[in-house]
């Protein structure tokens, strides 16, 4: 079996992925949320999203316009990031309501829809489209990409988590926050200069 279409996605995908933004998302979701549904959460995301590179390719770009789905992740990540960083009146009421919203919301979802959104029409899931119609071997691409993908971001996984256990939990939401409010903006501004 010829393994070159594999590691070829392993490599060129986590290559590209180095230092991307995503790599500060995976250590804003692993300083706020559980490590195993953060990992769970990028993993599946990465998942989906390298399986829908493989199999539809620039169908989804041709489809949906990339301003669309452009302004839908700017806005989430600024409102989200806002939502983390909202003060709240009492300690205590904090707790509760942060119970509760563990309890109603899994982190699974949140993990899964910020990464989702994040790296959707990225270079990475370019990458694959073209490595796939290069090769001709979907299911190696698709494992190789997720793979690379995955590994390059257990590192901003790593840090995340560290930091959730040297830091207040207040200054991680102020970080937390922040992350996702820039990236927020940094999405507006591509638009931006792209118009």
């Amino acid at each position: 079996m010829n393994l070159t279409p594999l590691i070829a996605s392993f490599l060129i995908v986590g290559l590209a992925e180095l230092g991307d933004k995503s790599q500060l998302l995976t250590m804003a979701l692993a300083a706020k949320y559980p490590m195993e549904k953060v990992i769970y959460g990028i993993f599946s995301a990465t998942a989906t999203l390298m399986l829908i590179a493989v199999l539809l390719g620039g169908i989804i770009q041709r489809m949906v316009p990339a301003l669309f789905i452009s302004i839908l992740a700017g806005a989430f990540f600024i409102i989200y990031g806002l939502i983390i960083i909202a003060p709240i009146k009492k300690e205590e009421e904090k707790k509760e309501e942060s119970e509760k919203a563990i309890r109603s919301r899994d982190p699974f979802w949140i993990v899964f829809g910020s990464f989702f959104l994040a790296e959707i029409g990225d270079k990475t899931q370019l990458a694959t489209f073209a490595l796939t119609a290069k090769y001709g071997t979907p299911v190696q691409i698709w494992i190789g990409a997720t793979l690379g993908m995955v590994l390059v971001n257990l590192f901003g996984l790593v840090i995340g988590n560290v930091l959730k256990n040297y830091l207040p939990e207040k200054i991680i939401n102020y970080l937390s926050g922040g992350v996702f409010i820039v990236f927020g903006a940094l999405t507006f501004l591509s638009i931006l200069l792209k118009i």
